[in-house]
C-alpha cells in the first residue's frame, strides 16, 4: 500500500516545479487553485487527489472509501469550504439518481410507483422508470460530492506536461516500474511568452476536445448556438506548434459539424483559417465544390507559397482543382509489383498473415512488423540523438520523445549529429554488434519509436543480420526526410533468405485496396535508394 501522502506528493511536485520554472506564465484560475489546494487540510488534498483520478463528475460520499482519509465527510466539507468541491443539491437529483445500484433502483421504483416497474430488466429500463418519477425527493438519493472546475490545474498541468494527454498517472507507473523513462536534463524552454498565451493554447485543446467528442458521438442536436463559441476560439493560431497542429486538426472536425447543419459558408471559413495539414487540403477540397475551380485553383496558388509540411507540398503539386482530385499515380512509378492468387478467405483484414504464411512455406522468413520495423531500427541507432537535451526538447520527466521529433525541425536541429551517425552506420562503425547492446541496455525505457514487445531479442538479430551497413543508413536516411514517416507507410512485411542475401520489404493490398501515399513514398524512396521493394498484389482464385 503506498503511503498516505503518496499521491499528493506527486500532485505536489508539479505544482512546484511550475511554480518554480514556470511562474510567469501562471495566470490568475491557476494561482487561485494553487492557494486554496495548498490551503485544504492534509485530509482534504489527500481526497481531492483522489477524486481526480477517477471518473466523475459526481461521486458517492458512502463510497469514497480511502485508507490515507480518516473521514470522508469532513474532509469532503473542506474541500467545499475551500473552493474546490461542490455537493450536488436537489437540482441535481438526475446525476444522482445515476450514481444508484441496479437493486437500489428497482428498490426506489417499488417504494414510489410499484406499477412503474413493469417491463424493466435492465439498468436502462430502471433508471429510465426512475427519471419517468422525478424529481425525486434528495432524502432518497445518495449524497454527491463534484469537483469544482479544474481549469486552474489543467493550466498548470499544460505547462507541466506540454500537452493535454498526460496526467498523474504517469507519476504512479513511473514510481511502481510500469514504466521507465529516459533521464534527460530539462531545458524547459516552452513556447509561451505570456500566461494570456498559455491560456489561449488551453482553450484551444478544451475546444478541440470538445468538438472531437461531438464529432465522435454523432450529435444530431446540435445548432449554431453550440458551435459558435468553438469556432470563434479555434479560428485564431495558436502559439505552441503542437497546439497548431492539434487546431489544424479540430478544424477538419468542426468543418464536419458545420456541414451537417448546411453552413458550408461557416465550414470554409473555418478551414481557410488553418496553417497546415489537414485542414488547409480539406479548405481547398470544399472550394472546388462551392466555390469552382477557378476559385480553388487561385486559393492553391497562394497556399503554394506558404507550404512547409511535406505531405502538404505533394497535396499542391499534384491536385488539379479542374478534376477534383490529385492526379492519379501512374504506374510508371518505378515500384516493381508481382501478383498472388489467394483462395478466398475470411476475414480479409488478416491478409498480409495469410501471405506471410504463404511465403514462409517458400523457404523464407517473414516478419510482419510494418511501422514498428523503421522504429525499431531507427529508435535503436538514434537514440542518444532522439534524447539529447536541447532546448525546449524535454519539458518534463515523462517524455517518450522530444517534442519535435516527428517534425521537420527535428532533422534541421540536429543536422552535425544525425550526419555523424548516418555515416558511422554506411560505413559499419555503429554495427548490428552496438544496436543489440543498445537494445538489452535500454530494454523497457520508454521511446515513441520502439515497440520493445513487437520483437524478440532473436528476431532484433535476425533484422540487423539481414541489413547491410549501407541499408540501414539509406533506411533511417529515408525517414529523417520527412520524420513523420517514422510513424507511418513503412511496408508490412519484411522478407529475409530462402534466397541468397534476401532481403526485401513487401507492401500487401488486397482486391480493391490502393497505395496510399505514404506508402508510396516509402516505396518509392526504397526503390530509388537501391534496397529491394515491391507491391504484392493478392487476388482472389
Amino acid at each position: 500500500m503506498p503511503a498516505a501522502d503518496y499521491y499528493v506528493d506527486n500532485l505536489e511536485q508539479l505544482l512546484a516545479w511550475v511554480e518554480h520554472h514556470h511562474g510567469a506564465l501562471v495566470d490568475d484560475n491557476g494561482w487561485a487553485f494553487l492557494y486554496r489546494f495548498r490551503g485544504l487540510p492534509r485530509p482534504a488534498r489527500r481526497l481531492y487527489v483522489r477524486l481526480l483520478m477517477r471518473r466523475g463528475p459526481y461521486f458517492r460520499l458512502d463510497q469514497l472509501v480511502y485508507p490515507e482519509v480518516d473521514d470522508t465527510a469532513a474532509a469532503a466539507l473542506a474541500l467545499c469550504l475551500g473552493g474546490l468541491g461542490r455537493l450536488a443539491g436537489q437540482q441535481r437529483w438526475q446525476e444522482r439518481l445515476q450514481l444508484l445500484r441496479v437493486h437500489e433502483l428497482r428498490g426506489l421504483v417499488a417504494r414510489l410507483a410499484p406499477a412503474a416497474a413493469s417491463g424493466c430488466q435492465r439498468r436502462a429500463e430502471w433508471l429510465a422508470a426512475c427519471e419517468r418519477l422525478g424529481p425525486i425527493a434528495e432524502t432518497l438519493l445518495p449524497e454527491a460530492l463534484t469537483l469544482e472546475s479544474t481549469d486552474g490545474l489543467d493550466l498548470l498541468r499544460l505547462l507541466y506536461f506540454g500537452n493535454r494527454r498526460q496526467d498523474l498517472v504517469d507519476f504512479i507507473l513511473a514510481d511502481l516500474g510500469v514504466l521507465r523513462f529516459e533521464p534527460v536534463p530539462m531545458r524547459p524552454a516552452l513556447p509561451w511568452l505570456s500566461a494570456a498565451e498559455v491560456r489561449r493554447d488551453l482553450c484551444c485543446h478544451q475546444w478541440a476536445d470538445q468538438v472531437s467528442a461531438w464529432t465522435e458521438a454523432g450529435c444530431t442536436e446540435l445548432d449554431d448556438n453550440d458551435l459558435a463559441p468553438a469556432d470563434a476560439v479555434l479560428r485564431a493560431a495558436a502559439f505552441a506548434p503542437a497546439t497548431e497542429r492539434r487546431r489544424n486538426r479540430a478544424l477538419v472536425r468542426l468543418a464536419t459539424l458545420w456541414e451537417r447543419l448546411r453552413r458550408p459558408d461557416r465550414a470554409e471559413a473555418a478551414l481557410a483559417s488553418g496553417s497546415g495539414p489537414p485542414a488547409r487540403e480539406k479548405w481547398i477540397r470544399l472550394l472546388v465544390r462551392d466555390a469552382g475551380a477557378e476559385a480553388a485553383a487561385s486559393a492553391l496558388q497562394t497556399l503554394g507559397d506558404d507550404v512547409e509540411d511535406p505531405a502538404e507540398r505533394r497535396f499542391v503539386e499534384h491536385f488539379d482543382p479542374w478534376r477534383g482530385r490529385c492526379r492519379p499515380a501512374t504506374r510508371r512509378d518505378g515500384i516493381p509489383r508481382s501478383r498472388m492468387h489467394l483462395i478466398r478467405h475470411a476475414p480479409e483484414s488478416n491478409i498480409e498473415e495469410v501471405v506471410a504464411g504463404v511465403l514462409r512455406s517458400g523457404g523464407c522468413q517473414v516478419l510482419h512488423r510494418e511501422n514498428a520495423l523503421i522504429g525499431l531500427l531507427f529508435g535503436l541507432a538514434f537514440w542518444d540523438v532522439v534524447f539529447a537535451p536541447l532546448p525546449g526538447a524535454f519539458v518534463q520527466p515523462f517524455q517518450s520523445r522530444p517534442l519535435d521529433l516527428f517534425e521537420p525541425e527535428f532533422a534541421l536541429r540536429r543536422a552535425e549529429a544525425i550526419s555523424e551517425r548516418l555515416a558511422a552506420l554506411s560505413s559499419g562503425e555503429l554495427n548490428s554488434t552496438d544496436l543489440l547492446d543498445t537494445w538489452h541496455s535500454k530494454h523497457g525505457t520508454v521511446n515513441a519509436l520502439v515497440a520493445w514487445s513487437r520483437f524478440t531479442t532473436a528476431e532484433v538479430r535476425q533484422i540487423f543480420g539481414a541489413l547491410s551497413s549501407p541499408m540501414k543508413a539509406r533506411l533511417c536516411a529515408i525517414a529523417l526526410q520527412e520524420p513523420a514517416l517514422l510513424r507511418r507507410g513503412f511496408p508490412d512485411l519484411l522478407l529475409i533468405g530462402g534466397e541468397a542475401d534476401r532481403c526485401e520489404f513487401v507492401e500487401v493490398k488486397g482486391p480493391g485496396d490502393v497505395l496510399r501515399p505514404e506508402q508510396r513514398r516509402w516505396l518509392s524512396a526504397l526503390t530509388a535508394a537501391g534496397l529491394s521493394a515491391r507491391v504484392l498484389e493478392v487476388r482472389w482464385a
